[in-house]
């Protein structure tokens, strides 16, 4: 019998290990692929996964391995230029996946290549888990679900009303000797309704991809490849990287589950559900690496409770507890998201941002998490720029 079972060891389960490992519970980490593997993503880290990497213990490594750089810039539909200061990390997933679950491991969890086919509770509140390598269920006494945007199994036990996404991504990775020494993130005209990003990952490599958010907007279901294509030939950086480029990967895609949306987080039994298996990528950015970790963290504190009182109804506070201390800063970036797919709107916020002070802290507080948002996407926030 596992205290916890942890099912999916990408960023929000292998964190949830380490601070459970660490605190002296047997923990059993379970993913269908073997480490290192690769992932669809931007790569990119902000404060809040820098944040959850030091409480983890692996910020210096990671900073030892990625590329380190102090500016963002923003591009709205006509090209007007926001620079955001702040700390930025990129490392390919690849690398991060792989340090984290190590870091797991190393802090005492059990790992397996298992794919787990099926969960079913007990009437103690443990569970048995069914893999597909073995005749033998796993015993648990706590289940945590981080499947990511595959959300089969979850659907299955009840934990996910629908298994469709809210936004859908992809990348490549290019070799090219352009210099720059900041993160890009382009709302371009030329790719509306999309969004577009160039991330350097130093030694002249770059993530360049794009992505679009559907919610419910079947209108915004474009060719993404075609998008793609849009921007790396007519946004002018793009352009140039692509120009000179010594090599280039095939475009990868991914699927995103945004908003905290489309999920429950605790199903029957003593099993809750983390990371983007309950949408934890934020709209409007697409960063969901350290919202993930932080649900990861959240999950490992209270399952931590219950497993040393013995009091499993504990695990009923983790929705409430992502209902108050994480869901308003979704609502902030969603409304955020819903201001910036207009293209005017768009606009005449990056030039407010050039003239006001009050603007450029804000936009530099809403990556760092010193700021909400709605301290900017609101009438309230329009109305003051014009002052400060």
């Amino acid at each position: 019998m596992h205290d916890v079972a942890i099912v999916g060891a990408g960023p929000a389960g292998a964190t949830a290990a380490i601070h459970l490992s660490a605190q002296g519970h047997r923990v059993l980490l379970l993913d269908k692929d073997d480490f290192p593997r690769d992932k669809v993503c931007g790569d990119g880290l902000i404060a809040d996964a820098i944040g959850a990497l030091r409480r983890a213990g692996l910020y210096e490594e990671v900073r030892g391995l990625g590329y380190e750089t102090r500016l963002c810039t923003v591009y709205s539909p006509s090209r007007v230029q926001v620079d955001v200061p702040g700390e930025f990390l990129t490392l390919k997933r690849l690398l991060l996946d792989d340090l984290i679950a190590r870091k797991a491991i190393a802090s005492g969890a059990k790992f397996l290549r298992h794919r787990v086919t099926g969960i079913e509770p007990q009437s103690n509140g443990s569970a048995l888990l069914t893999v597909r390598e073995t005749d033998s269920p796993i015993r648990s006494r706590i289940v945590l679900l981080a499947t990511g945007a595959d959300v089969e199994l979850p659907e299955k036990i009840g934990l996910v009303d629908g298994a469709d996404h809210s936004a859908i991504a992809l990348r490549c990775y290019v070799r090219s000797p352009v210099a720059l020494d900041r993160l890009i993130i382009s709302y371009d005209r030329s790719i509306l309704p999309g969004y577009a990003w160039i991330f350097p990952l130093g030694n002249d490599e770059f993530n360049i991809g794009c992505g679009i958010f559907y919610n419910g907007n079947e209108h915004a279901r474009v060719n993404l490849r075609d998008t793609f294509q849009t921007f790396v030939t007519e946004f002018p950086q793009a352009a140039d990287i692509m120009r000179r480029a010594v090599s280039r990967t095939p475009l990868r895609g991914a699927r995103l589950r945004c908003g905290l949306r489309g999920a429950a987080t605790s199903g029957a039994g003593n099993i809750l559900a983390i990371g983007e298996t309950i949408g934890a990528t934020f709209p409007y950015t697409g960063e969901g690496i350290g919202k993930a970790m932080e649900t990861g963290e959240l999950a490992a504190e209270i399952a931590h409770r219950a497993l040393v009182s013995g009091d499993f109804n504990i695990l009923r506070e983790f929705p409430a507890r992502l209902e108050r201390e994480l869901k308003p800063k979704f609502l902030g970036y969603r409304i955020a998201e819903e201001w910036l797919s207009r293209p005017w709107l768009n606009d005449f916020v990056a030039r407010r941002i050039h003239k006001s002070k009050f603007l450029q802290d804000s936009v530099a507080g809403i990556l760092n998490e010193t700021v909400d948002p709605r301290e900017i996407f609101s009438l309230r926030g329009i109305v003051r720029s014009f002052v400060r």
